[in-house]
């Protein structure tokens, strides 16, 4: 995966920490270990904390919006739980991690020093701990008389093992016996993602039983809009769990609303659930009247049965397609004849059923790729739920028949509806990166806060890949040469001559 990540934006910090003192006097801090040959010379190691005897020191953690914080004690840092105490003793890294979707996530260590510390001593700052591979993970330490968060090393991580090493002057860096350290995961230095798009499925048993879980979900999008650049939101159907149970269709409503008053633009399709007694409820709520009158919205089927949006990001020009249960002829053709009028905008399209959880197309499914896949040269991606499973499709097309594959086409089921909860919110992140003209995918719920629903171990590539897809700016231009605009008038009895200066 690229290190120019703001979806991988959960990142985790895991360590067990050492903080050694240097001061001109001895205590019941016996060094356990000699100086390294980094240490400053000419002084004699006297005073030792460390993490694994919680002693003078105090570990916390919390999450800014900043790297480093602004402030000495930003809002929300707690002290560690016994339980993680406990970790650090253990040198467990796993039991304390610390993560975040839309902050950067930190530890705290504020080490009570000795009575006999002098200005003119040094300190030394040693770290261990872990986080994700292409993060930067930073050790700042408070100065006093800057009033400020001030780095002391920083690292890209290759490995998920780190080690952070600094000395500051007790001068700087001692107030009220206080030395107070953070090592904080930020940004990559290089460039993030572009702009984010979000996908969501099978959302019945959220309707049904856990509103709760639909709730945090277009909240987060919404409050998350600006820090992903979120631009648009797929749902693939199955909105609620029984067609005909208006209590869910509001509920469901109400949801979606929080996307259209962010001014979110977001797209639906009905899946089998939503059916009820021919779709009644799902055109009600989410019928072509919902949409009509938004900016991207293009055209509906059959009362918004199907309809497609037009997207415009950064110059790349999008359309996607929906078109929901019950896929016949009328359906595909629509869709060609949708297709076929947009030939220069990147297709994404989406159905409730096309990929089944065995990883093979269904019979429909079939269908759509040979009649509307194939021949439509722009079409990159197919999006589908109602089988509960995560799989991947890809297949090489040559459209030009030369032997040469022109398009990779990106098929994908991600249903996580048979979860804890319903699902437990997982959503995929569809994060596109112009510099390396891809879409990277990742599977995250806002509601459990926590990548992956599958073992990443097991399944490495079973909900995070990389989709090979032409996200460049399309060139538009506008040329005259000519323009004429000619008005007539009715007179009678006389000719009309045609002044051309």
């Amino acid at each position: 995966m690229s290190n120019k990540r703001f979806g991988k934006l959960s990142s985790i910090i895991c360590l067990a920490f050492l903080l050694p003192a240097i001061v001109p006097t001895s205590d019941n801090h016996i060094p356990s270990f000699s100086v390294e040959a980094s240490a400053p010379q000419n002084y004699f190691h006297a005073h030792q904390y460390v993490s694994t005897d919680k002693g003078d020191m105090m570990v916390s953690e919390n999450s800014t919006k900043t790297e480093p914080p602004r402030s000495y004690t930003p809002i929300g840092e707690r002290e560690f739980t016994n339980e993680k105490y406990h970790s650090l003793k253990r040198m467990d890294a796993t039991a304390n991690e610390r993560s975040s979707m839309t902050k950067f996530p930190y530890h705290r260590f504020d080490v009570k020093v000795n009575r006999d510390v002098k200005p003119s001593d040094k300190i030394t700052l040693h770290w261990e701990g872990k986080s994700l591979s292409g993060r930067r993970v930073t050790m700042y330490a408070w100065h006093v008389q800057k009033g400020k968060w001030v780095e002391i090393e920083g690292v890209t991580v290759t490995d998920s093992s780190i080690v952070l090493n600094g000395t500051v002057k007790a001068e700087e860096y001692v107030q009220n016996r206080k030395v107070s350290v953070i090592v904080q995961d930020q940004l990559s230095n290089s460039k993030s993602y572009d702009y984010s798009f979000v996908w969501m499925s099978d959302t019945q048993y959220y309707a049904q039983d856990y509103p709760a879980v639909f709730k945090s979900i277009t909240e987060w999008i919404a409050q998350n809009r600006d820090v992903m650049n979120i631009q648009y939101v797929f749902h693939t159907g199955d909105i609620v769990n029984k067609g005909d149970d208006v209590l869910q269709w509001k509920r469901a409503s109400a949801f979606m609303n929080t996307l259209d008053v962010a001014k979110i633009p977001y797209g639906v399709l009905p899946g089998n659930h939503d059916e009820g007694h021919d779709f009644k409820h799902y055109q009600a709520y989410f019928g072509e009247q919902r949409f009509m009158k938004k900016p991207y919205f293009g055209e509906s089927f059959d009362q918004n049965k199907g309809h497609y949006d037009l997207i415009s990001v950064n110059g790349k020009d999008y359309i996607f397609i929906y078109m929901g249960w019950g896929i016949g002829k009328r359906e595909i053709e629509w869709i060609n004849q949708v297709l076929e009028r947009y030939p220069d905008r990147t297709a994404i399209l989406s159905f409730h059923e096309y990929v089944k959880k065995n990883g093979n197309r269904s019979h429909i499914g079939d269908e759509i790729f040979e009649r509307v896949v194939k021949p439509n040269h722009n079409v990159m991606a197919v999006l589908c739920g109602h089988y509960h499973s995560s799989q991947l499709i890809v297949d090489d097309l040559d459209d030009d028949a030369d032997g040469t594959v022109d398009r990779k086409v990106y098929q994908i089921l991600a249903d996580y509806q048979k979860g804890p909860e319903g699902g437990n919110g997982y959503l995929r992140l569809l994060h596109v990166d112009e510099e390396t003209n891809s879409i990277d995918v990742q599977t995250y719920s806002p509601y459990v806060n926590q990548y992956h629903y599958y073992n990443p171990v097991k399944h490495p590539k079973k909900e995070q890949f990389t989709m090979d897809i032409n996200v460049e700016r399309t060139e538009k231009m506008i040329s005259t040469t000519y323009f004429e605009l000619n008005i007539y008038k009715q007179l009678s009895d006389e000719k009309v001559a045609v002044d051309r200066k």
